[in-house]
């Protein structure tokens, strides 16, 4: 059913706002890192000229320190505040399109580009990243949330595949959409037959411990499916910007694991089998699923 007037009409509007609303704040953004840049420089000129800044010069040396720490904080909340609008903004626009018409594509593209778009993960204070943080996943039946992305076990193909939460009901169970079923209806999963996505990009050169180690077992999106199968990870990103890349289940090759493919962090879980069923092998060779 093609998306209403309406609907496109408020999606337009949004993105036209927010456009203009980045407009706005770009010259401010300049003038605090401007002033950011400024107190590095002072610092540094500082340590350049005094040697043992915690002797005579202490007093300006934690002056400096501190004028600069409050310049980055002040940055920092600013840029968050606009990766935090842009970030709603996409979630938008995505259920947007996923209400329309898509060709097989065109949803692979939007698959695609939303795993590419999956924040990064900036350390508070703590140090330590949180739930949704690349490979660290909520408590186990912890409630999740209408609009999280999910890999979900169909009992009938027993496949985990990739859908969104529309609803959930108080008795944990929840309303999803397979993002590519050709019907409108929605299918009920019990929690214990979801796996929440990751919501946050985990840095690997800062939180390298919330990345799935080399060799670890793992479900994952199959490129160019939307279909989650087993496999291990031949190797973690070694940038945030990179994925991993996943060897997958084929029992066609010698090594039982077909060669190793990117996957967005956006869409690699732990493994996880429901009732002692293992999930699906991939595709194999020159044979395409859903």
């Amino acid at each position: 059913m093609p998306k209403q007037k309406n609907s496109v009409q408020a999606v337009e509007e949004m993105r036209k706002k927010t456009a203009e609303d980045l407009l706005k704040k770009l010259p401010d953004i300049k003038e605090r890192q401007d002033i950011v840049n400024e107190n590095l420089k002072r610092l540094q000129e500082f340590r350049d000229n005094e040697p043992n800044p915690m002797g005579k010069g202490k007093t300006k040396h934690l002056a400096a320190v501190t004028s600069t720490h409050g310049a980055v904080t002040a940055q920092q909340i600013e840029l968050k505040k606009i990766l935090d609008e842009l970030r709603r903004a996409s979630e938008v626009d995505y259920r947007s399109q996923m209400e329309g018409d898509l060709s097989r594509r065109d949803l692979m593209e939007l698959i695609k580009i939303r795993g590419e778009l999956l924040p990064l993960w900036v350390n508070k204070s703590s140090g330590f990243p949180g739930e949704y943080v690349g490979a660290i996943a909520p408590h186990e039946g912890s409630k999740l949330n209408e609009g999280d992305a999910v890999a979900a076990f169909n009992d009938k193909t027993e496949i985990w595949i990739l859908a969104d939460i529309m609803s959930c009901n108080s008795n944990s169970r929840y309303e999803c959409k397979d993002v590519d079923g050709e019907s409108k209806k929605l299918a009920v999963f019990s929690r214990s037959h979801l796996i929440p996505l990751p919501k946050w990009k985990a840095n690997p050169d800062s939180d390298k411990h919330a990345l799935f180690a080399k060799n670890a077992i793992v479900l994952a999106l199959y490129p160019q499916t939307t279909c989650f199968y087993k496999g291990i990870v031949h190797s973690p990103p070694s940038d945030f910007r990179e994925p991993y890349q996943v060897a997958f289940e084929d029992d066609s090759y010698n090594s039982g694991y077909c060669p190793p493919m990117p996957v967005a962090q956006k869409y690699v879980v732990a493994f996880k089998e429901v009732a002692g069923i293992t999930a699906s092998t991939a595709p194999k060779k020159g044979n395409k699923k859903k």
